[in-house]
């Protein structure tokens, strides 16, 4: 996938967590992508729409005319949509990236409650529970540049977690080691627990992970199994304490 591509469909994403109205919008892209993988890949409107509230239905449309994903045929009534052909080389990776985004968001609630720094730390786990690495990374970053001290060092340690796992899956094996190795060293003081986010456990699924890779060949790399990449977990604030 080209990289403007991929900041694209991650800047909807991260817009989605905070805002309902563009989260409808990639639910209904998800949707759509779900129904195109075995049909014509032209839907009408009203079809394409179903997905959204009926309450909210023409903000989510505004926003769909708006985005540069789509293509629109005016003709036959409220017309047609589909994936604009300025993306047709990539419409399987666009399509697959947007169903997961689809399954991810299924599992948000927004807590208008929680600290920003709570909310970001939400997102990552959220995401990085999806595989959607990349996507940690932009969350997280917006979040690192207003830390400070060690819980400044804490995000970016998570952050270098994410994107080594990003670079395994671009087949960068010597980039993901060294950035596993570095994130490990940054969260690895705050165990079991720092700002609600589980490490022991987590760390131990990190380092299985990186000394399993330090043994494959390059040429192997792409055969590393993405279920043995730990989850992560947040904690409500009496587990935390506990720790």
């Amino acid at each position: 996938m080209k990289i403007t591509t991929r900041d694209l469909l991650a800047d909807t994403l991260v817009e989605a967590l905070e805002n309902p109205a563009t989260a409808a919008l990639l639910r209904c892209l998800a949707a759509y992508c779900q129904t195109v993988r075995q049909t014509s890949p032209s839907m009408a409107v009203e079809r394409f729409l179903q997905p959204a509230p009926e309450t909210g239905r023409e903000r989510v449309l505004t926003l769909l005319e708006k985005h540069p994903l789509l293509s629109w045929d005016p003709r036959g009534g409220s017309g047609d949509v589909t994936l604009s052909s300025v993306f047709a080389s990539e419409w399987n990776e666009i399509m697959a990236k947007l169903i997961q985004y689809g399954s991810a968001l299924t599992e948000w609630t927004p807590d208008e409650t929680a600290s920003t720094q709570t909310n970001a730390l939400r997102k990552g786990v959220l995401l990085f529970n999806y595989r959607l690495f990349f996507e940690v990374h932009e969350v997280l970053e917006a979040q690192w540049v207003n830390e400070t001290g060690e819980e400044k060092r804490f995000f970016q340690g998570l952050i270098q977690i994410a994107v080594a796992f990003y670079h395994l899956g671009n087949n960068n094996l010597r980039g993901a080691l060294s950035l596993l190795q570095d994130g490990m060293a940054k969260i690895a003081p705050h165990r079991p627990a720092f700002l609600g986010v589980e490490i022991h456990d987590f760390l131990v699924g990190v380092q299985i992970c990186r000394d399993e890779l330090r043994q494959l060949r390059p040429e192997e790399q792409t055969d590393f199994p993405a279920e043995k990449i730990p989850r992560l977990r947040f904690l409500d604030e009496s587990v935390t304490a506990a720790s």
